[in-house]
């Protein structure tokens, strides 16, 4: 399938069960699905199709429609040229679909992900990210862990026009990575400190991440993977296993054009194939704002999980770096216990409310008040008939607002009794946690971090599960509970300026020397200030992008009509500076 073509940048975010599927926002799949028709079609009688299989591992054939998906097949060619060569998919989601390709022109593995027509527009949020980061070399974003498109293009199909964003191939997320390499905690530690690494660089723009979890950041694959024959690479991932597609209308043997004849099923680069490296990237800037503009009208949308109070109890225009920084704190949990301490992906809004009162004691203000306004029940707050008290015994903020709070407290002292810590948390941290591995290979792994800590250890990850008197059950050492306990405490507060600061994170115990010794002959991130960014970003930035960024920093306190002006300036001179630049070749790949 040939396609024509423009071309350059980013990726977008919510979470999928493949290798690169968190370059693709994810969505539930079905099996069995009508084809629903376009706005222009006869809605009398759509064409019936059905997955021809299990179809638990495939994206929904209700989005093969117009403005929907585009039709891939193994073997077909993308971009001018037909550079790009279709091998395998990595991934899906709501919004795109993403696959292994073939670079004919630099001799590279690369992941092209596919947006559905709907969602190509020039000013979606993908093309906006690249924009915010445009004129800053990649090497610098590399040594920062930032991973943007390298290049975007066009196709038309069947069903519309698609933007296409041109990546590195990439290795899987950080969520589980904790079931193989929880028991090498040097190795747990320098990839929970790249996450500082990154978040710092991020903020250094003066822009938040704001959807900054593990799903969105990614292992790179060692050295020379994007490289291999494609021998080598059909053995890491497999043969493309297919779904075919049938027609049950009747009304003939062949889908219709905008309708693949079959589905693929994602494949997966496991952390365990020997084949990724330590060096993390973080991806799916679809969300990111300026923090002097944080997106007070809707939030950014980042689950529960991952989201500080101010975003659960929508107190939107208190978004901000600390935003993040309580972000950055829950992704170095699931790395480093392997589980997060809040809300999971099974829990309602009360449970993840409760949750947080559990880690952080009694809601305050404005919480409270805000829990009050959406008629949220005050647990301790009610007669002895369970029926909310008229008065304001609420606004009491030693009182939980949705645990019980006697219970709690006996809880607490019964754990202490026992000589267990009575904090959720830190009484949750003494529980061992069971791990994917053997005993064997647990030794194996912790032989090979220390022997080269730049490569993720290999292991037999296909191998059966572990007999259960062979299976790891880890739980750190008690130090290093402590330790790691203090710091998450130091970054789980209600009250945003109360949180710690990305400095002082990297300065913990928990985290050694790692700050000291990353800094000495490492590159800084450029820094950027109220009065202009020119002086520190002008080894790592662009001119134009200098001028154009200047001129929208100082739009921040400006009246709104000049903000208007210089911002609409600013937006004009990057655009026509970034065109120069590919022109001169001087972003580089």
């Amino acid at each position: 399938m040939e396609s024509s073509t423009s071309q350059t940048i980013l990726t977008p975010s919510t979470t999928t069960n493949s290798t690169q599927n968190s370059i693709a926002r994810s969505t539930p799949t079905i099996a069995t699905t009508d084809r629903t028709s376009g706005p222009d079609e006869e809605k009398s009688s759509p064409p019936r199709y059905q997955l021809d299989g299990d179809g638990s591992e495939v994206e929904d054939l209700h989005n093969y429609v117009p403005g929907g998906y585009h039709p891939v097949a193994i073997g077909d060619v993308l971009g001018d040229g037909g550079r790009f060569r279709v091998v395998h998919k990595l991934g899906f989601g709501g919004y795109a679909t993403v696959w292994l390709c073939h670079d004919k022109v630099f001799k590279k593995w690369r992941a092209v992900k596919i947006m559905q027509a709907d969602s190509s527009k020039p000013d979606c949020a993908d093309l906006k990210a690249l924009e915010l980061f445009a004129g800053i070399d990649v090497k610098v974003l590399a040594s920062n862990h930032i991973q943007l498109a390298l290049e975007h293009f066009w196709i038309d199909g069947p069903n519309g026009r698609h933007l296409c964003f041109v990546l590195p191939f990439l290795g899987p997320n950080l969520t589980y990575i904790f079931g193989g390499y929880g028991h090498v905690p040097e190795l747990m530690k320098d990839i929970c400190f790249q996450l500082i690494e990154a978040m710092r660089f991020i903020h250094s723009l003066d822009l938040c991440h704001g959807d900054f979890r593990t799903d969105n950041i990614l292992l790179r694959l060692a050295d020379g993977v994007d490289n291999w024959e494609e021998e080598a690479i059909m053995k890491m991932l497999g043969q493309p296993e297919l779904v075919l597609v049938r027609r049950t209308d009747g009304l003939g043997p062949e889908p219709e054009p905008g309708v693949p004849a079959y589905l693929v099923e994602s494949a997966h680069v496991a952390h365990g194939s020997g084949t990724c490296s330590t060096e993390i990237a973080v991806i799916d800037f679809g969300v990111s704002y300026c923090v002097a503009e944080p997106p007070a009208d809707k939030g950014t949308g980042i689950p529960m999980a991952s989201a500080a109070p101010e975003e659960v109890l929508e107190l939107y225009d208190s978004l901000g770096f600390h935003t993040d920084v309580w972000a950055l704190g829950v992704a170095i949990a699931r790395v480093r216990l392997g589980y997060t301490p809040f809300a999971n992906e099974h829990d309602g809004f009360l449970d993840g409310v409760e949750k947080l009162e559990c880690v952080m004691g009694p809601m305050p203000n404005p919480y409270r008040t805000v829990w009050k306004s959406w008629n949220g029940i005050f647990v301790n707050c009610r007669n002895d008939a369970g029926e909310p008290l008229e008065d304001d015994s609420w606004k009491d903020e030693s009182v939980f607002a949705t645990l019980d709070t006697k219970r709690y407290e006996e809880t607490q002292r019964n754990r202490i009794g026992e000589g267990r810590p009575g904090h959720f948390l830190h009484y949750r941290m003494h529980h061992p946690n069971m791990m994917c591995i053997s005993k064997q290979d647990a030794k194996n792994i912790a032989a090979q971090a220390a022997a080269n800590p730049r490569v993720l250890p290999a292991y037999d990850w296909e191998a059966e599960d572990p007999r259960v008197e062979d299976e790891v059950n880890y739980m750190m050492d008690k130090p290093e509970i402590a330790q790691m306990f203090d710091l998450l405490m130091r970054i789980f507060k209600w009250h945003p300026k109360q949180r710690a600061t990305l400095d002082q994170i990297a300065n913990h115990e928990w985290f050694g020397d790692r700050n000291r010794r990353r800094q000495i002959g490492a590159p800084s991130a450029p820094k950027c200030t109220n009065n202009g960014f020119s002086k520190i970003w002008r080894s790592h930035v662009s001119l134009a992008r200098r001028m154009s960024m200047g001129i929208r920093k100082g739009t921040f306190k400006m009246k709104r009509r000049l903000g208007w002006f210089a911002g609409t300036i600013g937006t004009i001179l990057t655009g026509a500076f970034n065109t120069v630049n590919r022109r001169m070749g001087c972003l580089g790949r």
